[in-house]
């Protein structure tokens, strides 16, 4: 017995010193975190309820809250779940950036969980991630209409970036008017993914037919008149040459059917050529006031009048059920030669794929059901499309410049993580992922949009595509629109005055101005805006 409890208690200690090792080893062990990085995709479906619930945030317009942010964090071994919430059309910007990303916090020691929720293709993506962060529910990383930056800042939902833009190379690549779009107040709140530019289409088989240059760059308004009235003058020998039963020289989208189009691609193409900055706008940042007389509006409503007054532009096609539908349509078929539009119809509108193609060029390269399909059946399409169409840079009033306007989508971080550093840095570090030069190129390319970084021009993927190549200079003079809160009863004032115009209610330029500074006035408050000079001549 007393060599039995001798070994026990040997066997005791040995334990005892075992466990002590062992607690040892679990403690270092415990110093390190166990990796683990996982995508979790939720996709919404179309039928989701919509939130309700409300939470009522207040920010001042000027924000001080630019917290600074090392590079480096604590990393812990307890898992960070980073939520991203964005629209399907973005998927292929998005997944491929997340698993680079997982890679990235692999590598580093990071216990990062990634879970996605994509809203599908029928979800009005801003109404639900308005929703969404005003429940307080939104993603920690959000792709969302830039348009939508202004009120969404002022409400205190995003995270300013300036400290991390100022210590970010890839800053530089993006041009000022893209810097200038995700900015408000002077505070930086997200990064532009794509973008869009406007221009002037034209139809090249019908100049050549009216004996007017080939390629066509107009230098002023004027210009863009006198090409007008001459295309109406050879209105006979284009419906016969085309079969076709009526023709109009012009188009510029006026009234409500169009919304926020007619005010963005008709009105905004007018007024920023109109007079020099900064009185070439809706509102005036001095002061804080919506502008509702300037010369630059006079002179806009007075290009409307002119040219819907004296039949250079169609009526009718401003009032049908499908205005976007219609337009593609008409221009396709030749019912109209020079369009106002965006940089997406080259594809979306009249490409191998879209919604209104050349009926001439599909019967050339053998394309049935009204689709390419082939890849010899869109190349020889793409080479047939530059036959027929061409666009132009839009001169301002006098030609002393180039104007156009842009909007695209941006991706933003939630405010909630102010107080999260550590998911603060890793969210912002994914966005950089998102936003890399040869991701954004790939995407930009695939799809036909204008990448708004100025080094994606050294992706070949995107060099080759000689189209994207040559809009992206457009992107050198841009503007944005004045998005401010109230923005979006100012632009209804555009489209019912415009309306009006086309439909003959209005003849006057002066009658269009005062008609609209008397909307404005109503619908923003006689004291928030403000009368400027107004030069008639």
């Amino acid at each position: 017995m007393p060599a039995e409890r001798g070994l026990s208690i040997a066997a005791i200690v040995i334990a005892i010193i075992a466990i002590i090792i062992a607690g040892i080893a679990i403690g270092q062990a415990m110093s390190k975190p166990h990796v683990l990085t996982k995508t979790v995709v939720t996709t919404v479906v179309k039928s989701a309820v919509p939130v309700t619930k409300t939470v009522v945030k207040t920010a001042t317009a000027t924000v001080t809250k630019t917290a600074t942010m090392t590079a480096t964090v604590t990393k812990t071994s307890k898992p960070i779940v980073l939520t991203i919430e964005y629209g399907e059309p973005w998927k292929d910007l998005v997944q491929p950036a997340i698993q680079k990303f997982e890679a990235w916090a692999s590598s580093h020691g990071y216990n990062v969980q990634v879970k996605q929720v994509m809203l599908p293709y029928g979800i009005n993506f801003m109404q639900r991630i308005s929703s969404d962060f005003a429940a307080g529910t939104a993603g920690d990383v959000v792709i969302i209409d830039s348009f939508m930056i202004p009120a969404f800042a002022k409400a205190g939902y995003l995270y300013p970036l300036d400290n991390f833009v100022k210590n970010w190379p890839d800053w530089q690549y993006y041009p000022e008017p893209m810097k200038k779009i995700v900015t408000w107040f002077g505070h930086v709140y997200g990064i532009m993914i794509d973008t869009d530019v406007r221009m002037l289409w034209y139809r090249k088989d019908i100049f050549k037919m009216c004996g007017l240059p080939v390629p066509w760059q107009p230098k002023s308004w004027q210009d863009i008149i006198k090409a007008a009235e001459k295309l109406k003058s050879c209105a006979p020998k284009i419906e016969k040459a085309l079969g076709i039963n009526e023709f109009y020289p012009l188009y510029f989208p006026a009234g409500t059917k169009w919304g926020e189009a007619t005010t963005m691609q008709g009105f905004y193409m007018l007024l920023l050529g109109a007079a020099k900055p900064p009185y070439n706008r809706l509102y005036d940042y001095k002061t804080h006031k919506w502008i509702c007389k300037s010369t630059a509006l006079y002179r806009s409503f007075w290009f409307y009048v002119y040219t819907y007054k004296n039949g250079l532009e169609p009526v009718s096609y401003n009032f049908v059920s499908n205005v976007w539908g219609t337009m593609r349509k008409v221009f396709s078929e030749g019912k109209v030669a020079i369009l106002v539009g965006g940089s997406w119809e080259w594809g979306e509108g009249w490409g191998p794929q879209g919604i209104a193609p050349l009926k001439p060029c599909l019967q050339k390269c053998g394309c049935t059901g009204g689709k390419c399909t082939t890849s010899s059946q869109i190349q020889c399409y793409t080479a047939c499309e530059a036959q027929y169409i061409g666009f132009a840079k839009m001169p301002s009033y006098n030609g002393s410049r180039w104007v156009t306007i842009s909007g695209g989508w941006a991706i933003v971080i939630n405010d909630k993580l102010a107080n999260n550093p550590e998911k603060l840095q890793l969210a912002w570090k994914l966005i950089t992922f998102i936003t890399s030069r040869d991701n954004e190129a790939q995407y930009c390319a695939k799809y036909g949009k204008i990448c708004p970084r100025s080094d994606c021009a050294e992706v070949p993927i995107y060099a080759k595509n000689t189209y994207l190549k040559e809009i992206s200079q457009f992107l050198k003079f841009t503007d944005f629109r004045d998005a401010l809160p109230g923005y979006t009863k100012v632009s209804y004032a555009i489209q019912q005055v415009t309306g009006m115009i086309a439909k003959g209610e209005i003849t006057n330029a002066m009658t269009a101005l005062n008609k609209y500074c008397d909307l404005v006035k109503r619908y923003v408050g006689a004291n928030n805006v403000e009368v400027l000079p107004v030069q008639t001549s």
